[in-house]
């Protein structure tokens, strides 16, 4: 199983607060994530 496929079912938040299922943002095009850290 690949790294894509593992965390494709995870439910995150959007900048708007609504939860989106991660492996739905691959479904049509490749995506870059990027995770930032907040340090504050």
């Amino acid at each position: 199983m690949s790294a894509a496929q593992e965390i494709a079912d995870l439910v995150l938040q959007d900048p708007d607060g609504r939860e989106v299922r991660l492996g739905s943002l691959w479904q049509e095009r490749p995506v870059v994530l990027v995770f930032i850290r907040h340090f504050g």
